[in-house]
């Protein structure tokens, strides 16, 4: 168990450091980067599989707004911390764990937790312009961020160590000592230089001089700065440098069906893992595996202390990418932020997205796998043309997506479980000849018949029976594109203006926005009011209702959208800062 809470020293560290760094775009020639940033960057290897660092301090004024809401999280979050640890040691049987052992955990929880906050951490010497990366090392993880004082880390070290009564063993290398503890086959090793502290796990059986590499005690050859990558990635998706990162499909795959080089070597040999018997088919099909989605980017394209505004690209295969452009379709409204309590909603071209499915299969028919691992995808083709054989009515290929909005939600009460005393939304169904559904309802539904609703997008009470005897205001409207349903005060004006809201151009395949603070003070209150003896302690209850509600103090709304691009599929986030 003590062992097991030394574990939590990287995830805090790393934490921290994540949290509290940033990046500030300068100049983009690989020498200003390097230049900004080399006491991180000069460590990653050229060659590095994936990256994730920050590359300059965020803005004061950011951080001026950010630090009082975030220190509120960070200690909300100590009380989750302690409470989890609490409960696994009511967990615990005597056998597994005795009265001084158990003492000694709570201890070092209570030390650990004290790090969560702004004071815990600066007292740490994790400032708020500290720098950092998370990287591989080859396909070994590392985390190395800057400090202000490595005195005042190592004592942070040497308190959690005290505190758990289980002083990590030391070793040494080039007068560079360092911490470790053993995780089974693994260790995690913890080395605190002049101004930097590095967390990296290796194989227990690593020596000296791989661990050594591992830490980056040995600078590559060439590094990460010096391949003008990160200056590509800016420039391609207008990225600043707050926290900017990526990872290389192809060259993880590479490691396993290549000839793998550097600590990639001896890591491979450790675990056993030897290529050797591999058909050449295998490898050149694993490696067009990897190229379907050659990469993952992430950045922020603007930080202000009013909005974080950031892109997740799944990098596709270029005929993909294009393929699937072809895919969603306009749906009013979907992609706009109406400021409204929730709104989500999809598009899709039913039968451009069948021609897709059908040109992936025409392909592994043309050029099929041949390599012993992808036999369960080859195999697929044929279930994949069965299932497209599935007759459907024609009116599903009409349907172009839908949207949904709540604006309002009033009476409810998780602490009473007193239902809504009154709801306000809007549901749009997008499709060809919307007219042709309504009159395939009115078919099956008298009540439908005798609305009489035509294409006109202008509103129509909904008198039916069920709703008025909920007393529920209703209005429909129809145009050639759509169908909209609207309830609530004001769906007589929702209705008509969801039939004419803009179509974002390109078309989001999907999109939310929520009022964020209203949702997590939702889940707060839903968690006060559930049952503490079934769900936990009331202690956890009441920690995780304040996590919750601190949330729920930081964001104001958040929205988002999955896009088809020429580059491949991205995930563009929006989130609003309270003031």
């Amino acid at each position: 168990m003590i062992n097991s809470m030394s574990t939590k020293i990287l995830a805090v560290m790393a934490v921290g450091a994540l949290l509290l760094t940033g990046c500030d775009r300068d100049e983009k020639a690989a020498d200003d980067l390097l230049a900004k940033s080399a006491d991180v960057l000069k460590y990653i290897p050229a060659d590095s599989p994936y990256v994730f660092a920050s590359l300059a301090p965020l803005p004061d004024d950011v951080m001026d707004h950010l630090e009082p809401k975030l220190d509120r999280v960070l200690i909300a979050y100590q009380d989750v911390l302690r409470e989890v640890v609490a409960a696994k040691q009511a967990q615990a049987s005597a056998d597994e764990m005795s009265a001084d052992e158990a003492e000694k955990v709570t201890a070092f929880v209570d030390e650990l937790a004290n790090l969560l906050s702004l004071d815990g951490l600066r007292g740490a010497g994790i400032e708020r312009d500290s720098l950092g990366a998370f990287y591989g090392n080859g396909l070994l993880p590392v985390m190395r961020f800057e400090l202000s004082d490595a005195d005042n880390f190592e004592s942070t070290l040497a308190r959690l160590e005290e505190r758990a009564g289980n002083t990590m063993p030391t070793a040494e290398i080039d007068g560079q000592s360092y911490r470790y503890f053993d995780a089974e086959e693994f260790r995690v090793v913890i080395a605190v230089t002049a101004d930097q502290a590095v967390f990296s796990m290796v194989p227990s059986s690593f020596n000296d001089e791989q661990t050594g590499r591992a830490l980056g005690l040995t600078l590559p050859e060439n590094n990460i700065a010096e391949t003008g990558v990160l200056e590509e990635l800016i420039g391609k998706y207008d990225f600043n440098e707050y926290v900017i990162g990526f990872v290389d499909v192809p060259r993880i795959a590479e490691r396993f069906v290549g000839e793998p080089t550097g600590l990639d070597t001896d890591l491979l040999a450790v675990a056993g893992y030897d290529n050797a018997e591999m058909s050449d088919v295998c490898r050149a099909e694993v490696r067009a595996v990897a190229g379907i989605v050659p990469r993952m980017v992430m950045g922020y394209t603007d930080i202000t202390a009013k909005q974080f505004e950031s892109n997740l690209v799944f990098e596709l295969r270029e005929d993909l990418a294009q393929d699937l452009q072809a895919l969603p379709a306009p749906v009013p409204g979907l992609g706009l932020d109406t400021q409204a309590l929730m709104a989500f909603g999809m598009s899709l071209d039913v039968m451009a997205a069948r021609s897709f499915v059908e040109a992936r299969l025409d392909a592994m028919e043309a050029e099929p796998f041949e390599c012993e691992h992808f036999a369960d995808w080859q195999a697929g083709v044929d279930s994949g043309r069965q299932a497209l054989a599935r007759p459907v009515p024609p009116i599903v290929y009409d349907v172009k997506g839908f949207l949904t909005v709540v604006d309002k939600v009033e009476g409810l009460d998780i602490a009473t479980q007193t239902p809504p005393t009154s709801f306000d939304g809007t549901f749009l169904l997008a499709m060809d000849n919307a007219q042709a559904l309504v009159s395939m309802g009115a078919l099956f539904s008298p009540e439908i018949a005798e609305l009489n609703l035509q294409p006109d997008s202008k509103p129509v009470a909904l008198d039916l029976p069920q709703l008025q005897s909920m007393g529920i205001a209703a209005f429909a409207a129809l145009n050639d594109g759509a169908l909209a349903i609207s309830v609530g005060e004001a769906a007589e004006t929702e209705v008509v203006d969801m039939l004419g809201a803009e179509s974002v151009s390109p078309p989001p395949f999907m999109s939310f926005s929520m009022n964020a603070a209203r949702y997590y003070s939702f889940m707060g209150d839903a968690i006060a009011a559930g049952d503490a003896d079934k769900d936990g302690t009331q202690e956890m209850q009441a920690a995780m209702t304040e996590m919750m509600q601190s949330i729920a103090e930081l964001y104001d709304r958040m929205s988002g959208d999955v896009v088809f691009t020429e580059h491949g599929i991205e995930v563009r986030m929006v989130e609003t800062l309270k003031d």
